[in-house]
């Protein structure tokens, strides 16, 4: 039996309707490849994988994580199970983890750190609040939960009269409770992540317009003309 998939016998060419609705679909086609090149070309398309996390890299030495990292690697908290792809946030700032000091043995590191920074108040903010504490509560804290990285950060300081006197910088522990996760990786560009998920939008794009087109001659003229076969060249009114 002779396919008649695009239903010839019903001279759809000749009907205002069909013609009108081929403008819609080809308009819309356009669109859709412009949108994915738009897309495409955006900053949350590349796709990172897993290199290590940054507890894997940190030794007894205070270094900040920019140290750490190696060329082309950004910094982030870990949000799934290691191994997997992910587009990061573009809008995140990738140099927003570089001055975080780290060290294995940072309990006996602070005055370090401190020296390193320029910084010497230090925050307990979830058991002291904005108050400096001492340095061996500090070290204590540090080590009875095993803590391995230290923030720098500042707030706006008023004087007694509400006025703004300027910035204090303080030191303050990464743990659980912390504005930063603890847990923090390093992620890389994978080329082949990235033209995977690529691939796998642009065939998902291209099966719509594929079903459209199987609901179009499948479905809707069935239920306008029915299956059966036309002849053209019987008087008739046509739609």
């Amino acid at each position: 039996m002779k396919n008649n998939f695009f239903r010839k016998d019903l001279n759809l060419g000749g009907r205002w309707w069909h013609r009108l609705l081929l403008v819609i679909f080809f308009a819309s086609f356009i669109l859709a490849l412009y949108t994915l090149y738009d897309y495409f070309d955006s900053l949350i398309i590349p796709q990172y994988e897993i290199v290590d996390s940054v507890n894997d890299r940190i030794t007894t030495e205070v270094k900040q994580i920019r140290e750490l990292k190696k060329p082309n690697e950004i910094v982030e908290e870990l949000y799934d199970r290691p191994g997997a792809s992910y587009h990061l946030n573009a809008t995140t700032d990738k140099t927003l983890y570089d001055d975080i000091y780290c060290s294995n043995n940072l309990e006996n590191k602070v005055a370090d750190v401190q020296n390193k920074s320029g910084i010497r108040t230090l925050f307990i903010r979830d058991i002291y609040g904005k108050n400096d504490v001492p340095i061996e509560t500090f070290a204590n804290y540090i080590r009875i939960n095993n803590i391995k990285c230290l923030l720098p950060d500042a707030y706006t300081h008023y004087d007694s009269n509400g006025q703004e006197d300027g910035k204090l910088r303080f030191l303050e522990p990464i743990d659980d409770n912390s504005l930063f996760y603890k847990d923090l990786v390093f992620y890389r560009k994978s080329d082949f992540l990235t033209t995977f998920y690529i691939l796998k939008i642009s065939l998902l794009v291209i099966a719509g317009f594929i079903a459209a087109i199987v609901l179009y001659y499948k479905v809707f003229l069935y239920i306008i003309f029915g299956s059966k076969k036309i002849d053209n060249n019987k008087d008739g009114k046509k739609l």
